[in-house]
């Protein structure tokens, strides 16, 4: 484990249930997916739908690099967090192998693309007057996006990590500043 996280581990859950991982990462690939499909009309030079595979590449990209430069580094390195993510980076990289400042770096994945994209699609639907399915698809990303925040709440909970993670969203108030 990082040494920067050690002195800030507090009781948590030992491990999650595989229900629990498989429903929250059905969730995370649900709005990775309706991204993919509000950017696919935006661009499409040669008839290619650029920007949703340009998402596609970042999504993968940016997976891989979380699970080096933050979960290598984890107190779930080897064990079932609430994502899963402590055993695949496991089986991926060495423990301790990334770095924890770039994994905070990377962490705006989750931050930055949501109204990015729903500014962005909404723009677009409101200049090219897309069929119905547009609509109900950038309401459906707008609504999972919300949800997300006391889904990811509730997972950082239970986690040993909350206080030390850069990324928690259950941090506790004297610790917000981070580490």
């Amino acid at each position: 484990m990082y040494k920067c996280y050690q002195d800030n581990i507090v009781a948590g859950d030992e491990s999650f249930p595989l229900s629990w991982v498989i429903c929250e990462n059905l969730f995370y690939l649900a709005m990775w997916t309706l991204t993919g499909f509000l950017l696919w009309s935006l661009w499409m030079p040669f008839g290619l739908p650029l920007l949703t595979i340009v998402w596609a590449i970042l999504v993968v990209i940016c997976q891989i690099l979380l699970k080096k430069h933050n979960c290598s580094g984890c107190y779930y390195y080897g064990k079932m967090c609430h994502l899963g993510w402590g055993k695949i980076a496991a089986a991926m990289f060495k423990q301790d192998s990334g770095n924890p400042k770039m994994g905070t770096k990377l962490a705006f994945f989750y931050i930055l693309p949501p109204p990015l994209v729903s500014l962005t699609a909404l723009a677009f639907a409101i200049i090219k007057r897309p069929a119905w399915i547009y609509w109900f698809m950038l309401a459906l990303f707008v609504i999972l996006n919300a949800a997300s925040f006391p889904v990811r709440k509730k997972g950082c909970g239970l986690c040993a990590m909350r206080e030390a993670c850069p990324g928690s969203a259950a941090k506790s108030i004297e610790n917000k500043g981070g580490i």
